[in-house]
């Protein structure tokens, strides 16, 4: 074999040698892309944990957000702070689905949650005094998802179960 064979042989293995590199590559991409969008879920997920387990610690929440009557000062900060966390959480997720980090539908079922944490007459009064401290666009969606819902009657609901 003379050297012009050698050299051409050597150039159609590292042509291969680089194609197989660059396959690899995209495997590890794509894998590390499904970790983080996992990893992204589950801090969702523990975030949406985090809280419904204020209601289970603080039952006057319940009160604060389902009650007609007045409520102590306290008790509508804490609300008002809880809606604001759970509302930020949606954000983040809408946030996610604008970069294409989530896909329509998961952006969906996370939406689902803005209509009912702002389910109450009391969630909505608030969320008019709180919208400011979050992205323009994203109130938008925010108030049409709300034009389209009406208040919750979860509340009524599970009164009713004995």
């Amino acid at each position: 074999m003379d050297m012009q064979t050698f050299i051409q042989w050597l150039e159609i293995i590292s042509t291969f040698a680089v194609l197989i590199t660059l396959v690899y590559l995209a495997k590890q991409v794509h894998q590390g892309n499904l970790l983080l969008g996992s990893e992204a879920r589950q801090a969702q997920v523990h975030t949406d944990q985090e809280h419904l387990y204020k209601f289970i610690e603080h039952p006057e929440l319940v009160h604060a957000y389902t009650s007609k009557d007045p409520i102590s000062d306290d008790a509508r900060i804490r609300l008002n702070f809880w809606i604001i966390a759970s509302i930020r959480a949606r954000e983040f997720e809408w946030t996610q689905y604008q970069h294409g980090a989530l896909d329509k539908d998961t952006w969906a079922n996370y939406s689902q949650v803005i209509p009912f944490t702002l389910g109450t007459k009391r969630a909505r009064q608030l969320w008019v005094c709180c919208a400011k401290f979050f992205n323009p666009e994203f109130v938008k969606v925010v108030n049409e998802i709300l034009e389209k819902q009406p208040l919750t009657t979860y509340w009524d609901e599970i009164a009713q179960v004995s």
